[in-house]
């Protein structure tokens, strides 16, 4: 997660620890769902990995499958595995009744654009992405 958040120059928002993670993915209510990919020659050694989860449309009245990370080592990309996450987690995302498979992406990451389009993926260039966090989300939570 680390490599992603570097590749993203996102390191100083970065906080996920081991014990974080556990509780996320392993507590009582977990956060979302993850799938570490290995090989057979290394089993020990991830090579990438995808994290994703529920959300929800009221239009739609359906929950979709929200593809949070999907990271693959510099030294495997290129050889197919993006797509099968795609492709894997478009069939979950069918076989769980999901009424949508969606994600965001950096508007920087070119190859990433390409990729995503290339798999079906449709830019909305007319959504924008909304964040609140830290002060400010203390500040509006009115705990200030």
């Amino acid at each position: 997660m680390l490599e992603m958040a570097e590749f993203e120059k996102l390191t100083d928002i970065f906080q996920a620890t081991h014990e974080s993670l556990n509780h996320s993915f392993f507590g009582p209510e977990p956060a979302a769902r993850g799938l570490v990919i290995t090989t057979t020659e290394d089993p020990a050694t991830p090579i990438a990995y995808i994290m994703w989860f529920h959300n929800y449309s009221s239009f739609l009245d359906r929950r979709g499958l929200y593809l949070e990370d999907v990271y693959i080592t510099p030294a495997h990309r290129g050889r197919g595995l993006g797509g099968w996450v795609l492709k894997h987690l478009a069939a979950l995302a069918v076989e769980l009744g999901c009424g949508r498979f969606e994600w965001v992406v950096l508007d920087w990451n070119e190859n990433a654009i390409e990729f995503y389009k290339h798999h079906g993926g449709e830019i909305l260039d007319d959504w924008r992405v909304v964040r609140v966090t830290g002060d400010a989300l203390r500040q509006l939570a009115g705990q200030d």
